[in-house]
């Protein structure tokens, strides 16, 4: 297709000693860029995909996740390659040795992407040098490009393969023919080590083939670099049906759990995929706008200058962007690292347009991109994960004073697994229910310690007396949150030293939007079946609060909650659809006394009109002796909400807001947090708290 060749204005045209300058700049700035990188990759493993690939290192079974499917068969390899290296020249434990053996080859990706990068900017032939270094330059300083070369991660090299093989064909549009061949070869092996690299190849050399009338080598190169690692990978995991199954398995749980825009295809969804997409992996909101201006600039004199080059870099990029949008998690920002390419290449574009004044306005945002990446990239090198500090410490607790069982959230399980906890007796969590370990452990009576690694973000623990969850540890990541680490699960960790609870809960309950939600999901709740707690019998009189919320429409009947005891009534009260929210305190006045080590409490609702639903839900609940305070939210508090991303949960106030408190009159210190209403409201409120008609405190908050 002659007619689709752009050839360079003549003003842009460069003596080849010009291009030769250039690209020994380039290898500069990428030998730069790894030695940079060297002593702060990883200082241990991290999101779960990292632990997948060290799991992998020991044993490879992707149908155990080891790693996940589809297996990486040439990451692994590479990672056997650099393991023994590293631990020879170094002390680091083995769980450490795996995490520098796997982010070495992120450096080294990213400075062969460097490379790789200028070549596809050259191959496009456009903007002459100054165009192709800017990009380069600014590729190498952007915070996702920055960050992603120190973690144990298949990405940097993935990207790596594919943006060299997109350069190899696209200069087969005007070069030889074998260009075409060597990156369709590198474009299968590149799917060995990220198979989403097909979703930037594929486009690329399906077009270079149409348009030089030629589809039979170049394919068949990429279908031998896909059978490379594809037959190795078929053996190693047991054969042909054994791999489909591990395959069917990783892509059910992927259209299950992982909450892809196609499924969910809302104007907000799609608002937050963009802003996740193209301002997380920059860090910086205004480095972001910035960025994302010019490249607006840059594409908008691309289509009207040189619209070829554009329908290249739609070709090129523009598939991908669109998979990413639509298939893969929005939130784990490094799944848009490919998007950054182009977004460089449009911002030098709009640099160019300054003429002689473009390096005024390059080097700014290079500088700009440096001053976000370096600091946080620094921080990364000397910030152990928490799971993995968590575990460390618990190690060298357990060597002493070990506990009967260790129980976690399953986010926290990989990294017990990876690293080798044996002073610790590990439980296999249930997924979703991780709670209910501890439930059935002293259900059975036993009454030895116990301890529990739990997901920062996840709220089930709830569904366990607060009183005994207070020897606890908490665990934060000083780069938890860097945009560019977005995703990474679990982020924190909270190590719990338990003993006996004075009481714990099974299903049905909602004390938390998670434990509602399981609830909901299950169909739990206490209009179903009585939903059970088990309390811890005592010496003495115990109260209990209770707050129960009507879940019906209009048209539902009202509702009866029954608390009872060891199938004893204690108390009845009415939930009405009109009031929705009713708070109550109980006073059991019989105590606990009783057979067994725990009394039996259950809560049951039914419909006061058998032909309607009355759908009903516990949403507070505490029992304490009688002789400790209780409190919880009556009038004027909103329903708990939850941010999934933290696990923060809080409360909306409307103007008058009742805190009510039952026991022995006592001292007490109260708390609050909250965020600054000037991020809602142009002015701060007066705050006022009052306790049986006195002024306790006042103030006006406008700051956190």
């Amino acid at each position: 297709m002659v007619g689709f060749e752009q050839r360079a204005p003549t003003t842009n045209y460069q003596l080849p000693t010009t291009n030769r300058t250039a690209g020994a700049a380039v290898i500069i700035v990428a030998v730069l860029y790894l030695a940079a990188h060297l002593p702060f990759l990883a200082p241990s493993l991290e999101d779960i995909d990292s632990i997948n690939f060290a799991l992998g290192l020991r044993h490879f079974d992707p149908a155990l996740h080891q790693p996940h499917p589809p297996g990486y068969p040439i990451y692994m390899l590479l990672g056997h390659i650099s393991l023994p290296i590293v631990e020879r020249m170094s002390s680091l434990t083995p769980v450490e040795a795996e995490a520098r053996a796997l982010a070495i080859w992120s450096a080294i990706g990213g400075a062969l992407c460097i490379v790789a990068a200028w070549s596809l900017f050259s191959s496009l032939g456009v903007g002459g040098w100054s165009l192709e270094v800017w990009a380069t330059l600014l590729l190498a300083a952007s915070p996702i490009f920055w960050m992603t070369g120190l973690r144990p991660m298949s990405d940097m090299p993935g990207l790596a393969l594919a943006i060299g093989a997109q350069a190899f064909v696209l200069r087969a549009r005007r070069g030889p023919h074998a260009s075409a061949v060597t990156g369709a070869l590198l474009a299968g092996i590149a799917t060995g080590i990220r198979v989403q690299s097909a979703v930037l190849t594929l486009p690329v050399l399906a077009f270079v083939a149409w348009q030089r009338r030629e589809s039979i080598r170049p394919f068949l190169a990429f279908v031998i670099g896909c059978l490379a690692w594809g037959i190795p990978l078929l053996i190693a995991s047991g054969g042909v049906n054994a791999y489909l199954a591990a395959l069917h398995t990783q892509a059910a749980e992927d259209f299950s759990w992982v909450d892809m825009l196609w499924s969910n295809p809302t104007p907000r969804h799609i608002a937050i995929g963009l802003y996740q997409a193209l301002v997380l992996p920059w860090h910086s909101i205004p480095l972001a706008l910035a960025v994302g201006v010019a490249a607006l600039i840059g594409l908008l004199a691309t289509v009207l200058r040189e619209w070829r080059t554009a329908l290249l870099l739609l070709i090129a990029f523009v598939p991908y962007f669109i998979f990413h949008l639509l298939f893969q998690q929005l939130d784990t920002t490094r799944y848009a690292l490919p998007i950054a390419v182009p977004v460089v290449w449009l911002a030098a574009r709009s640099f160019t347009l300054a003429g002689r004044f473009a390096s005024a306005i390059a080097v700014p945002f290079i500088a700009a991109s440096l001053i976000v990446a370096v600091p946080g990239g620094a921080a990364y090198g000397r910030s152990p994960h928490p799971a993995f500090a968590a575990i460390a410490d618990a190690s060298v607790r357990a060597a002493t004073s070990g506990p009967a069982a260790t129980y976690s959230h399953y986010a926290v399980r990989r990294p017990l697994q990876a690293a080798a906890s044996e002073p610790m007796r590990v439980v296999e969590p249930p997924t979703q229910y991780e709670w209910l370990g501890l439930v059935d452990y002293w259900r059975k009576g036993a009454s030895a310690p116990v301890w529990f690694f739990a997901d920062a973000r996840r709220t089930d623990l709830a569904l366990i007396d607060p009183h005994s969850r207070t020897d606890v540890v908490r665990y934060r990541w000083a780069v938890e949150q860097r945009g560019e680490l977005s995703g990474t699960r679990p982020l924190g960790v909270d190590w719990y030293r338990l003993g006996v609870p004075g009481w714990f809960a099974g299903r049905g309950w909602s004390l938390t939007p998670e434990t509602g939600g399981l609830t909901q999901a299950a169909g739990d709740g206490p209009d179903r079946r009585p939903i059970e707690a088990w309390v811890r019998r005592r010496p003495g009189l115990f109260h209990a609060m209770v707050g129960a919320r009507h879940l019906g429409n209009p048209g539902d009947a009202d509702a009866e909650v029954t608390l009872a005891i060891d199938g004893r009534t204690i108390d009845q009260w009415p939930v009405t659809l009109a009031e929705r929210n009713v708070l109550r305190f109980i006073h059991v006045p019989q105590g606990l006394l009783g057979s067994g080590p725990f009394a039996t409490l259950t809560i049951a609702s039914r419909s006061l009109d058998p032909k309607r639903r009355a759908p009903v839900a516990i949403r507070q609940f505490d029992i304490q002796p009688a002789s400790q305070l209780e409190f919880g939210y009556g009038p004027g508090w909103h329903e708990e909400e939850f941010e999934l991303d933290t696990g923060r949960t809080w409360r909306w106030t409307s103007e008058r807001a009742v805190l009510q408190f039952d026991g022995e009159p006592q001292a007490v210190r109260m708390t609050i947090r909250g965020e600054s209403p000037l991020r809602y409201f142009d002015r701060p409120p007066t705050v006022k708290l009052t306790a049986a008609g006195d002024t306790l405190a006042q103030f006006v908050p406008s700051t956190d």
